[in-house]
């Protein structure tokens, strides 16, 4: 079969200022599952497309494909002050698609599986896979060609009986298959952001489903092997003279005996690269962070992480305490600092700020409010304040921001981040 891959991720800017282009290495992984030897394949990525739309239209009248699976990065861009959904201009390429031809159409990808019955319908696709897609994905193509039933296949999204059903279960990959990044122009992505993304460890995490009483962000975590992920990151410096990257992980430094590990190997190594990572206010050393400087780490990217404004005082002395070992090695450090939360008042929000002001990170992102996800305990308590009738609505950006602060907020946020240059409100 013609199987056609689409990146639709156009966003390029984070926080709505950076430029940042991601590399879409989910897609690359999945083009690595594709049996090229049964399948004839291409890659399209939209991200430097002038209209996505037309170009899509184009491929498929020329490639006539028999599957196009198209990855959905973001719902939208999170952002309080100009929300756009991303669905919109989704939803057009499947249009196009349909105009040129019967291909099926499959979407997936980390926006996809947060609503992934609900986006579905919204952007009129005929199959979608929640999850890990990868070995999903190559059993649907196998089924498809040999016209065989497919609706068992865990996390399969699909329509029976005027209903959307979504399969239970879902793969997590192992990442043992390397990404096929030569399908991208990677030249344009060299030096864009944060740099080309390689995967060093995920938390088996996913979206809680309609009656599920917690949000799960499991602790099972995948760790790769230091000599893979230095295979992967010498070959990406050899076939495109990238030595730029950005550690994916879902928090580098837990736990720290792998980051510590890794970033001994790299220094072995003698590898010469400069990379970024995000990493959690806590299991954070002096030791790591040496060997995080030495092993090239040029940018740590730090979340406060809280989705309420209980125990401020404790989650700020543990973030300062992560900023001064980072200060103390000469490692910058940006912050992401929510404001709105239940549990919000003037005073918390003063404390937040002077906070900044005294610790005084590289970068700092102010965020009005949390984006909602279905399921969450925030989305619960929207819908508790009457804010959201039920998470079917979390398909569209909408945000939570603490009733007693929300007149002012927004305001105030904006004043401050014009009065530091390297502040940003979002």
């Amino acid at each position: 079969m013609r199987v056609l891959l689409v990146a639709t991720n156009q966003t390029d800017r984070f926080q709505d200022r950076m430029v940042v282009r991601p590399v879409p290495i989910g897609l690359a992984y999945l083009a690595a599952s594709v049996d090229e030897s049964r399948h004839e394949m291409r890659v399209l990525d939209l991200m430097f497309a002038e209209d996505g739309a037309d170009e899509v239209e184009a491929a498929v009248k020329d490639f006539q494909p028999d599957v196009v699976g198209l990855s959905i990065r973001n719902l939208d861009n999170q952002s309080y002050f100009n929300p756009v959904s991303n669905l919109p201009a989704v939803r057009e390429v499947v249009q196009r698609i349909r105009a040129q031809g019967k291909a099926t159409i499959v979407c997936g990808g980390p926006a996809f599986s947060i609503l992934p019955a609900n986006c579905l319908e919204y952007v009129g696709a005929d199959l979608g896979v929640v999850g890990d897609a990868t070995q999903a994905f190559a059993q649907l193509l196998d089924r498809l060609q040999n016209e065989a039933p497919y609706t068992d296949i865990p996390g399969l999204v699909y329509q029976k009986d005027d209903q959307t059903i979504v399969e239970e279960g879902s793969f997590s990959s192992t990442f043992e298959v390397k990404p096929r990044l030569d399908l991208f122009d990677m030249k344009k992505y060299d030096g864009s952001g944060f740099g080309v993304g390689v995967v060093t460890k995920l938390a088996a995490a996913y979206y809680p489903k309609e009656g599920d009483t917690t949000w799960h962000t499991g602790e099972d975590r995948r760790v790769r092997d230091a000599a893979v992920v230095l295979d992967e990151i010498r070959g990406i410096q050899e076939k495109f003279g990238i030595r730029k990257f950005f550690f994916i992980s879902s928090g580098f430094n837990v736990p720290p005996e792998d980051a510590k590990q890794l970033c001994k190997a790299i220094i072995d190594a003698d590898l010469d690269i400069r990379w970024n990572t995000g990493i959690r206010p806590n299991d954070f050393d002096g030791e790591l962070a040496e060997l995080m400087k030495r092993a090239g780490c040029s940018l740590t990217l730090l979340n406060e992480g809280s989705a309420t404004a209980e125990d401020l005082t404790s989650r700020l002395n543990q973030l300062r305490e992560t900023l001064t070992i980072c200060k103390s090695v000469e490692l910058p450090c940006t912050m992401n600092v929510g404001f709105g939360l239940p549990g919000e008042t003037e005073k918390t929000v003063n404390e937040k700020l002077e906070f900044l002001r005294e610790t005084q990170p590289v970068f700092v992102v102010l965020r009005v409010g949390n984006r909602l996800l279905p399921y969450s305990t925030l989305s619960r308590i929207a819908i508790e304040e009457g804010l959201i009738a039920n998470e079917e609505e979390l398909l569209e950006p909408r945000f939570y921001v603490n009733a007693a602060v929300k007149d002012w907020l927004p305001e105030r946020l904006q004043k401050e981040a014009s009065e530091h240059p390297r502040w940003n409100v979002t």
